[in-house]
């Protein structure tokens, strides 16, 4: 199998364990991403569609549905007012708590199925190739 077919297989196959492990939450995987990546001090819109890799409209729509179910609020940017921010709500933050401690959970159990001997090396090489993936990001 080449790199790239690997790295789509292990995509589609992350995103079906999110939906299976999160689906008692009743989000969809775009919420949960979008949830799982809102900051406690808020984060503004632009920061937060670049760090999800979707544009403005798509990311809007996102919020919008987060608003109306009282997840997350909109505020505009205390020195910019252009800019809007984004933050959770005390339902959203427990929400958040709910994501992190289910991703958590079966990230533990996956984990758990690579032999003792080799976990320190998976975890090395996995944070190395975020962070190869992370530069990738910035450059291109």
């Amino acid at each position: 199998m080449e790199f790239g077919e690997l790295l789509n297989q292990f995509l589609i196959d992350l995103q079906a364990l999110f939906r299976t492990h999160t689906k008692s939450l009743n989000l969809t995987l775009p919420q949960i991403m979008l949830l799982s990546s809102i900051p406690t001090d808020g984060i503004d819109m632009t920061s937060l569609s670049h760090r999800l890799g979707i544009d403005n409209s798509t990311l809007t729509r996102l919020i919008d549905v987060l608003v109306k179910n009282r997840y997350v609020q909109k505020n505009k940017h205390h020195s910019d007012k252009r800019s809007i921010v984004v933050s959770l709500t005390e339902q959203g933050e427990m929400l958040h708590s709910s994501i992190e401690s289910e991703i958590d959970r079966f990230g533990s159990e996956l984990f758990s199925q690579i032999p003792v001997e080799d976990q320190d090396e998976i975890k090395e090489i996995l944070s190395s190739f975020h962070w190869i993936v992370s530069k990738y990001r910035l450059n291109n």
